[in-house]
């Protein structure tokens, strides 16, 4: 009994260790910018033979919410001596959900957006995304603030979100590029 007990207590002070590492998901909002930028830390990483996967995680009203978003291996740096050079990545950015997390960050989203009512749940299939690579160095996927931009497609418009990696910090930003982009983005998140 008393070994079952001890065992209970070091999972739960694991688990609590590992939320306390979390950062809340609104810690980067600027509030007199009017644009909502999500902060997620990365707990996991992952690599295939062209991308690095990472899980990023995050804390909104004590709730854990997340998603799984890749990076092509490999990139260059997208502007070279002031010229565009490598900017365009196709499909240099993959979102893909965790489940039930992930729907936690889509419904977290959507109530930082404001006035959007009927959220589903994230789409599960691989959301395959191309993106403009605004780095003036080559991508060093264990350190350095890396910046993107990637283009989404809905029935109703194409809508842009920029996600940046800070590495050294272990944080993935989705920053909003556009509030006008917001309906479009969530519809793009969405399943259908």
């Amino acid at each position: 009994m008393k070994k079952n007990l001890f065992t209970f207590l070091i999972l739960i002070s694991i688990f609590s260790c590992s939320q306390n590492n979390l950062v809340d998901i609104t810690s980067k909002i600027v509030k007199t910018s009017g644009f909502v930028d999500i902060a997620l830390t990365i707990t996991d990483k992952k690599e295939t033979d062209s991308m690095f996967v990472y899980t990023a995680q995050g804390l909104y009203k004590s709730d854990t919410v997340g998603i799984e978003i890749a990076l092509k291996k490999g990139l260059k740096a997208g502007i070279v001596n002031g010229e565009l050079n490598n900017v365009f990545v196709r499909n240099g950015i993959t979102m893909h959900s965790i489940g039930s997390k992930s729907d936690k960050l889509l419904a977290a989203i959507a109530e930082l957006y404001g006035g959007i009512d009927s959220i589903k749940t994230m789409r599960p299939d691989l959301m395959i995304l191309s993106c403009a690579n605004f780095n003036q160095q080559d991508v060093n996927y264990t350190s350095g603030e890396y910046k993107f931009k990637v283009f989404m497609e809905t029935a109703t418009g194409n809508p842009e979100l920029l996600i940046n990696f800070d590495f050294t910090n272990k944080l993935i930003l989705l920053n909003e590029k556009d509030v006008e982009y917001r309906i479009d983005i969530l519809q793009y998140l969405m399943k259908k």
